[in-house]
């Protein structure tokens, strides 16, 4: 008799995820299944962007991998919670671009990923029964994420309007309602994306302000996950510069800024006794974070700032993007005439196409070549909604526009 595997094992297993149902769709064998030969495929499903990475950072990497004393002691063990010089680029990055005073080293820990320490902060914050809040739409791999991190409850609060589609989380009235669901249901944690993904929005100064207002009535923490906080497209927001506190923490990424999305690397700002008590979750999990990787951005960092090119090099990204998103909210309105969200910030938008849209992406997929994100996964609310990713594509507004418009004509002609 074969050994089972864990009912969390099966459950996981048998409930797709929509990463996973993205990741079938735009398989090899499947993609010739329909008929698509897979170098036609015109993807608008990855999270990831696609912009090149600094030259300093490259030539950085260069410099530690060409010395022999410092690629030596890369390959040693790391502090569990990071390197020292690690932390205070941190600290200088921070103040440098947001003009963030206060940040410390004691609040600083750092992890292989951001995807691996948020999986350990739920383990760091909730107990058995304790309520963990997500807007409605939000990161369809956070449920996966808090299932497998602890045995909390999801509770969830609607930002998103179906019938005008309308990202209401920054209205006064969806404000004032959502502090009132908070202070009924005190949720421990309350866990949030600016720019959001799956919608590219961008919480409010005053949605911030009041959250954090309410949740130290009872004892809560806002956790923001700044995956894309880089790429703001206006006005940056105040708290992007807040230091963590008793009721506020923030999770940051190097995939997104530089490109570095496989050279996982990611830290949390924290109180320091929630710094702290990571280090046996990080003990258990992955021992130390990478030392290459910290090295290389303790020096670009320093070595930017002192040329003054880190700022003109988020600048340059951030207009990248911008236009990117612009180009692909015009071809949106010119071929497709359906409502969407005009992105703020980050790589996506969403599409709302009225039907079930695990079924609209696979007969899209199979009609055209062109592949969108099923909106299911990231909430009720984006049940009958697609996102659609323009980061990939960055470089290639071309191929946005042919995309768009297949998707387009195979809206005219569907039947519904």
């Amino acid at each position: 008799m074969d050994v089972s595997i864990s009912k969390i094992g099966v459950d996981l297993f048998r409930n797709i995820s929509p990463v996973r149902e993205i990741m079938n769709f735009a398989d090899p064998k499947r993609l010739l299944e329909y008929g698509i030969n897979p170098a036609d495929l015109i993807s608008f499903g990855g999270g990831w962007v696609n912009h090149l990475s600094p030259v300093l950072y490259q030539q950085v990497y260069s410099n530690i991998i060409n010395d022999n004393d410092k690629f030596h002691y890369s390959g040693g063990y790391s502090p569990t919670n990071g390197e020292s010089i690690f932390k205070n680029a941190v600290v200088r990055f921070e103040s440098h671009l947001y003009g963030m005073d206060g940040l410390e080293q004691e609040n600083i820990v750092v992890g292989q990923s951001s995807t691996e320490l948020t999986h350990l902060l739920f383990s760091v914050l909730l107990d058995e029964g304790d309520k963990i809040c997500l807007l409605d739409p939000s990161y369809c791999n956070f449920p996966l994420q808090i299932t497998t991190g602890s045995k909390s409850k999801i509770i969830r609060f609607p930002v998103l309007t179906e019938k005008t589609y309308e990202y209401i989380a920054n209205e006064p009235s969806t404000i004032s309602s959502f502090q009132d669901f908070l202070l009924q249901e005190k949720p421990k944690v309350i866990l949030l994306v600016s720019p959001d993904n799956p919608t590219s929005q961008i919480l409010s100064d005053d949605f911030i302000f009041a959250t954090h207002n309410t949740v130290k009535k009872y004892g809560g923490i806002i956790v923001i996950d700044f995956a894309y906080k880089t790429l703001v497209f206006g006005q940056i927001p105040e708290y992007y510069s807040w230091i963590p506190d008793g009721n506020f923490m923030s999770i940051h990424s190097n995939s997104k800024w530089c490109r570095g999305l496989g050279r996982r690397l990611g830290w949390i700002e924290a109180p320091k006794y929630i710094v702290d008590s990571f280090e046996s979750f990080q003990n258990t999990a992955i021992l130390s974070p990478d030392r290459l990787h910290q090295m290389a951005f303790a020096e670009y960092v320093t070595k930017s700032i002192a040329e003054n090119s880190l700022k003109a090099y988020f600048d340059y990204t951030r207009e990248l993007y911008k236009s990117t998103a612009d180009f692909t909210a015009a071809s949106i309105r010119k071929y497709m005439k359906l409502p969407y969200l005009e992105p703020q910030g980050g790589l996506y938008t969403c599409i709302q196409v009225s039907v079930n849209s695990g079924k609209f992406v696979e007969d899209l997929l199979k009609a055209t070549g062109v592949l969108f994100v099923p909106g299911w996964g990231f909430g009720r609310t984006l049940a009958k909604s697609v996102r659609v990713s323009y980061g990939p594509l960055v470089n290639n507004h071309q191929l946005i526009e042919t995309g768009i418009k297949k998707a387009g004509e195979f809206i005219n002609n569907m039947t519904i």
